[in-house]
């Protein structure tokens, strides 16, 4: 998910108007770096369908083939870092504040930074994950993050987390959300509502026999299906495996009744949905929630996407939808992050 960082102070031009950002050397050798990484497999297919094919037609002419390499390659190559650099060009995802906030006017409560190898590695080995983070290294940026998330949400009993796609990392910023909150003092339950995926139960390495179905089929028994997490005390309510594909929470009168069963006995009740686009189920589970927090990924989740899920959200209920931007390079705070 993400690295430490500070906000960069404003800095004042004529008139006490800001100047215009400039990008330090560091952060545009980043930006270049990850382009490469995820460009040089269209550069290597290029070079060698332009150099083969080269080849191919200059053999026909009786040129030796590595004479008409030696031609072709260099013209292969520069053909294929022309279609990479066209290719990332026209890539248009989360990367900065102007392209949700002010140009969307979508209403954006935090970002997470990228946790690096050389934060993880001051845990012990068995605490390796962004939850222990959050627990034992509550001065970073990334403990700090869902600090500001709380208090962007304060006032909201039931929270719904979701990502417009898989991969998104929305059970994880459910977690670590959850996790914070408990240790602010707050009486927290975290549901797993993905009955598919189920990744919260495995995260916790949970494999319960009855979870969230169960407690809707029987009123009041969703106590003697509870867990509870160690460190922090926060309780929660897994999915059970299932036997049928089709089973779903969406649109059930037991599972509204059951989240507010719960949002009368806990100060927050998390929801962990399913991806809002890959299924239908996702933006009717959120439903059942005050405030739904869309999780995008830095760089990764196409505003398209973005835009087709908080759609989805407010043509399924309405009610108050937030964006929180996942994975954040270090350096980086939408565009504007600078190292420590």
């Amino acid at each position: 998910m993400i690295s430490e960082q500070t906000r960069s102070r404003p800095r004042s031009g004529r008139r006490g108007q800001p100047v215009p950002y400039e990008p330090s050397r560091p952060l545009v050798v980043g930006r270049l770096t990850r382009a490469v990484r995820r460009q040089w497999p269209t550069v290597l297919v290029c070079l060698i369908l332009f150099s083969v094919a080269g080849i191919a037609f200059d053999a026909f002419g009786g040129v030796r083939p590595w004479v008409s390499a030696l031609f072709w390659a260099p013209i292969a190559a520069a053909a294929g870092v022309a279609v990479a650099g066209a290719r990332e060009l026209s890539r248009n995802t989360v990367t900065s504040l102007s392209s949700l906030g002010r140009h969307q006017g979508y209403d954006v409560v935090g970002a997470a930074p990228d946790l690096t190898g050389r934060i993880l590695h001051q845990l012990p080995p068995h605490r390796r994950t962004p939850m222990e983070c959050v627990i034992f290294q509550p001065s970073t940026s990334f403990a700090g993050a869902f600090r500001d998330l709380q208090a962007a949400l304060d006032g909201d009993r039931v929270v719904s987390f979701l990502g417009a796609l898989p991969g998104e990392g929305a059970s994880t910023a459910a977690l670590c959300a959850a996790a914070s909150a408990a240790m602010q003092g707050r009486r927290v339950i975290l549901v797993d509502c993905d009955l598919r995926g189920r990744s919260l139960t495995r995260a916790l390495v949970l494999e319960a026999d009855q979870g969230i179905v169960e407690a809707m089929q029987t009123p009041g028994a969703w106590r003697e299906m509870l867990a509870e997490e160690e460190e922090t005390g926060f309780h929660f309510l897994p999915a059970a495996r299932s036997n049928s594909a089709w089973r779903s929470l969406a649109g059930t009168p037991d599972f509204v009744d059951l989240v507010g069963e719960l949002s009368e006995v806990y100060d927050l009740v998390i929801l962990d949905c399913p991806p809002a686009l890959a299924t239908a189920d996702g933006a009717m589970i959120a439903a059942a929630a005050k405030r739904s927090v869309l999780v995008t990924s830095w760089d990764r989740t196409p505003l398209q996407a973005v835009r087709a899920a908080m759609r989805a959200i407010r043509s399924a209920r309405g009610a108050k939808t937030a964006i929180f931007v996942n994975r954040v390079p270090a350096g980086y705070r939408f565009g504007r992050f600078r190292p420590d």
